[in-house]
């Protein structure tokens, strides 16, 4: 088998996650209230944020990490509640969407990763292969909290230290095997849509990364966690909060089931709680990559 092409070495340098944790520290600095609000205010016009949404006016922020991880304002984001229609869980864009047929993910053109390593273990794997997968990423415009998109528990979890490469198109050309390289945490779930799992994926600059059901931190230099079973599983409705990330990244999912398919064709724009993927037969052109 042929030997995966390497990052260039600026781009390894870029994905240190000590790189990302002096980020954290700065978007955590608390500067004179005039000049974060130019801060945000800047980083809205070049990113497009629409700070109407946010539930908090930017005055009221201390950091610019409140400011990027803001909950919205109550009602913005309806959540879909038809029983064969699976909402989004975040904002962002479904990039890529297809079937496990041989436990493999597909990053980008002529790229495989497998669901393995992305998942952190084969036995992590064994309940969805056959299955299907969708990717979601998130750009520094989008909201960056994550929802449920099912009704159901959360069984077990397992954190994943790794590096933090960009998972934008730059990032995607250069790393192969991206998402199962980068720091991530899983989520395995029994949900109404049959076991499914969750995969929060850290990118340069969102080092941490922070969930619902444990007070663990992402790229605080802690070890792997190993696969955690929950004794007392914790139930999500629709729409309930899942994590949050401190910058942009990525949200993967990953189901047993191979009857979904994406609505829309791909590269398909979302919005959290927005209808995303549903039950039944694929619609011509809504697989595959972006």
């Amino acid at each position: 088998m042929a030997r995966a092409p390497q990052p260039p070495a600026w781009l390894k340098l870029l994905a240190e996650p000590q790189v990302s944790r002096t980020m954290g520290r700065l978007v955590r600095l608390r500067p004179p209230r005039r000049v974060l609000q130019a801060v945000i205010r800047a980083f809205a016009q070049t990113y497009g944020v629409d700070l109407t949404e946010s539930e908090r006016d930017i005055s009221d922020f201390a950091t610019f990490q409140e400011f990027f991880t803001r909950r919205l304002r109550p009602g913005l984001r309806p959540v879909e509640d038809a029983q064969d229609v699976m909402p989004a869980p975040c904002d962002g864009v479904v990039s890529a969407f297809g079937p496990l047929g041989r436990g493999t993910l597909i990053q980008a053109k002529g790229v495989e990763y497998s669901l393995d390593a992305l998942l952190g273990g084969s036995e992590d794997a064994d309940p969805y292969r056959g299955g299907s997968y969708a990717v979601i990423y998130l750009a520094p415009h989008n909201y960056h909290r994550v929802h449920s998109p099912w009704l159901g528990d959360i069984v077990r979890w397992r954190y994943v230290p790794g590096a933090l490469f960009p998972v934008n198109r730059l990032g995607l050309q250069h790393v192969h095997g991206l998402f199962a390289r980068n720091e991530r945490i899983v989520a395995h779930c029994q949900t109404e849509f049959g076991p499914a799992a969750l995969v929060m994926v850290g990118a340069t600059c969102v080092g941490h990364m922070r969930t619902c059901f444990t007070n663990l931190c992402a790229n605080e230099g802690k070890p792997g966690s190993g696969l955690q079973q929950i004794d007392h599983p914790i139930a999500q409705q629709r729409g309930d909060e899942f994590g949050v990330f401190e910058m942009g990244s990525t949200v993967v999912l990953v189901f047993a089931r191979a009857d979904l398919h994406v609505i829309g064709r791909l590269p398909v724009t979302v919005r959290m709680g927005a209808p995303m993927l549903a039950i039944g037969p694929a619609a011509p052109h809504s697989e595959g990559e972006a």
